[in-house]
């Protein structure tokens, strides 16, 4: 995946105060889009040029808690901060595992992320903006419609 644009939220904050423990060292990141660069042989949903959006928790719709409608239950969800990517693959450098970012370390020109955390999006829609619905849109309006109780008009 090239990263063509990307987004700093509060949770990258908390990585850099130690306030969200994770394993270092990690690629920090978990709000970006891009285009997909390379796919692996089991990505038949992208290919190659396509644009996309990053999600910071896998889509997997496999397992049992997903298929019951609670998402925030997924299997795949443990895997999410610093662990290696799902298929047990890592980022590397000075000769040690690197770990990503709700397994997808955006802040980086290139990244690999699972299929599971992507989101198709027309060509036509700047990247740069998409970027911010893979985190701070979707946490701002649920913030505002959940938490606030924010009503419409």
């Amino acid at each position: 995946m090239k990263l063509t644009g990307g987004g700093l939220c509060h949770c990258d904050n908390h990585l850099v105060t130690g306030d969200m423990p994770m394993n270092l060292p990690v690629v920090g990141g978990h709000e970006g889009a891009g285009v997909a660069a390379d796919v692996g042989p089991c990505a038949t949903e992208v290919v190659v040029g396509d644009h996309v959006v990053l999600s910071f928790i896998p889509a997997c719709c496999r397992c049992r808690p997903r298929a019951r409608g609670m998402s925030k239950l997924c299997e795949y969800r443990a895997a999410i901060m610093a662990g290696p990517q799902l298929d047990g693959t890592r980022f590397h450098g000075r000769g040690q595992d690197i770990g990503q970012m709700c397994v997808l370390g955006t802040i980086s020109e290139y990244t690999v992320v699972p299929i599971l955390s992507l989101v198709k999006v027309d060509k036509d829609v700047p990247l740069d903006k998409a970027a911010l619905v893979g985190c701070g849109v979707t946490t701002g309006y649920g913030a505002a419609a959940r938490t606030g109780e924010t009503e419409d008009g």
